[in-house]
Formats: C-alpha cells, structure tokens, sequence
C-alpha cells in the first residue's frame, strides 16, 4: 500500500469514528499466533528479564547503607536521603520483578492450554530448572 493510501485509510477511518460522535473504531479481522517453540521463547524471556531484576535488587542493597561521611548534620542528612532513594529504587526493581514473572506466568497458561496440559507456575519451573512440561507429558 502506498503511502496516500494508507493516508487516505486513516482518514476513513478516523471520519467514521468522529463523524458519529463516538470514539468507538471498528475492528476488522486481526489476529496472532504463536508456536510452541515461540511461547517457550517469550516465557523464558520474561523469566531471564525477571532474574535479571532480581540480580540487580540484591546489587541494590549497598544503596540502602550509604554512611554519613562525617557526623554534621548535612552529611546524615545526606546519607539518610541516599538510603531512601536506594529503597526506592529496589521496591521499583522488585515491582517490575514482580510483573515479568506475571508476563512468563500468562505465557505459560497459553503454553499449557496449548499443550493440554495441567498449569504449571512459573517461579516452581524457574527454581528447578526445567523449561516447559515434565517429563512423560
């Protein structure tokens, strides 16, 4: 499609929404697929992002004990400062530790659903360190 075509869709498009006072647009006929091979990928792709969050919340601890370097009181003020922003840049990385192992977990129900398989959880995959269904499955 060239480009003043795909201009021309747009605006079609976007007419028909404004043009009934609405912002509702209309959807037509999409869709994705993935492989079995494709949602081991992604699933074990959100689980490394989630270790990797993990690595980076136990570097994170030397942020919380920042020491005053004198004792006057702009130096602990100081000190006190670095230790909250430390705290809160690990409950940042945990959080989004948090939300890649909801992403691997969801990609893992499809995989299973896929598979017909019982579901299994993630966090349980990762600490053994298998990839997928067990054995016999």
């Amino acid at each position: 499609m060239d480009g003043q075509a795909h201009h021309d869709r747009i605006n079609a498009q976007l007419s028909d929404m404004f043009g009934t006072g609405t912002t509702e647009g209309k959807v037509t006929g999409g869709s994705f697929t993935y492989t079995e091979s494709e949602l081991r990928t992604i699933k074990d792709n959100w689980l490394d992002l989630a270790n990797s969050y993990r690595t980076s919340f136990r570097n994170a601890e030397f942020m919380t004990r920042v020491q005053p370097p004198a004792e006057d009181m702009a130096s602990k003020l100081h000190a006190a400062a670095a230790n909250r922003s430390g705290e809160s840049y690990k409950d940042y990385l945990e959080h989004n530790r948090r939300y890649c192992l909801q992403q691997a977990q969801l990609f893992q129900d499809a995989l299973d659903d896929y598979l017909g398989v019982e579901h299994n959880n993630v966090t349980d995959i990762n600490n053994t360190g298998q990839h997928g269904p067990q054995d016999g499955v």
